[in-house]
């Protein structure tokens, strides 16, 4: 009735939190001439850097780019592997073809999102070069067990360069695109791994439209970001300072002062959004406690996630009530997703040889997984619209 259709709430999935202050910092770069990589880019690193408590952060246009780069400058290439969990967004695994390698992929322990650590060092032979954990939902993986695994296996571990040679260890990238903001264990997410990947796409908690960041020690990284030239825009500004050198053939991926505008504004708003991101997961467990759901732990004594995403399991269900209770949301208004869909259930990957049979734990999360919209922007009473519609129709 009309009455019903005058009630329904609009409730997008994950629209970015944008205010005049990132409208502002915008405006300034363009105004500035300073459009590409300039100053309010090498400001955002700094600040990037601090909050990550690292020497140095790298932004560039993606975090896939970071995941890529990071790869090559490590030596990684054909022959090698690089082992990944099957339950992450196809990015976490792209970059290793990428560069020529062999994707490994772990299965998620039972009843988790994080891949099964127990596996993990049986994964590990002597072509391995790189671990990829994946900090699902801003949760930041058990890097002790990471560790542990890696170290377990250190005999086998066949360096082919001297970066490599320096580890003396298969190497723990980090794929944090959703974790920036959250800690563990006393650390904070960027100061954990041997590197770190973050994510600073439309969707994430802190955006600057595309971007993403790497937090790491080595200044040669801004080589491969900007063709191999051996000085940026800003360096070159400097009186008589004009000539630069191409070191090597690399490539382009550099974060513009367009978008660390929109970043820096983020930046300066990022307590208070992960503080409004806590409220509405708290209200939302308060809202499904007697439910016969299970929700992410996001917060404990040892870990404080970045609150990206709010995944619910409908326990007891498959594929077709999931699928059915987001279609029954999507007609009130309610926009819903499911993280993830297991990589070796992907046309590209069943390609390389992948069968989601070999991996039941990540399709038991999978099927019956729905993510409930998480962001800034939705107000309390768009929080208790999303609950209650959401207990009539699980309960029905």
């Amino acid at each position: 009735n009309l009455y019903e259709v005058m009630s329904i709430k609009k409730i997008p999935f994950s629209p970015p939190d944008i205010t005049e202050s990132e409208v502002y910092l915008v405006s300034e770069a363009l105004r500035s001439g300073w459009i590409t990589t300039g100053p309010k880019t090498k400001e955002f690193e700094r600040l990037i850097a601090m909050c990550c408590q690292t020497d140095q952060a790298v932004c560039l246009n993606s975090a896939t780019a970071c995941m890529e780069l990071i790869l090559r400058v490590l030596g990684v290439g054909p022959g090698d592997e690089v082992i990944t969990s099957a339950y992450t967004y196809t990015a976490t695994a792209s970059v290793t073809c990428h560069v020529g390698a062999k994707v490994v992929m772990v299965d998620t322990a039972p009843d988790s999102f994080e891949m099964d650590y127990d596996k993990l060092a049986d994964a590990i032979t002597e072509k391995t070069k790189v671990v990829l954990p994946v900090d699902l939902a801003g949760v930041v993986c058990d890097y002790d067990k990471i560790f542990a695994a890696v170290e377990s296996k250190k005999h086998l571990f066949s360096p082919v360069n001297d970066i490599q040679k320096a580890y003396g260890r298969v190497i723990v990238l980090a794929d944090a695109a959703h974790a920036f903001g959250a800690k563990w264990h006393g650390k904070m997410c960027g100061e954990i791994a041997d590197f770190t990947s973050f994510s600073f796409h439309a969707v994430k908690n802190l955006t600057t439209a595309e971007g993403g960041a790497l937090t790491w020690r080595n200044k040669q990284f801004q080589l491969l970001s900007l063709h191999g030239q051996n000085k940026d825009a800003l360096a070159k500004t400097r009186l008589g300072a004009w000539e630069y050198d191409i070191v090597a053939p690399y490539y382009k991926c550099n974060m513009t002062d367009v978008m660390a505008g929109i970043g820096l504004a983020q930046l300066k708003r990022y307590p208070e959004m992960l503080y409004r991101r806590r409220q509405i997961i708290e209200r939302y467990n308060e809202g499904l406690r007697g439910c016969d759901v299970q929700v992410l732990d996001h917060f404990g004594d040892d870990h404080s996630s970045s609150g990206h995403l709010y995944l619910v399991r409908l326990l007891g269900e498959d594929v077709e009530y999931r699928n059915a209770v987001i279609e029954r949301m999507a007609e009130r208004g309610i926009a819903c997703n499911v993280h993830y869909k297991p990589l070796p259930m992907m046309t590209a990957y069943k390609n390389l040889g992948f069968d989601i049979v070999d991996y039941p734990n990540a399709y038991n999360q999978y099927h019956n997984e729905i993510t409930l919209p998480l962001h800034t922007s939705l107000t309390n009473e768009d929080v208790e619209y999303v609950i209650s519609n959401f207990v009539d129709i699980i309960t029905q």
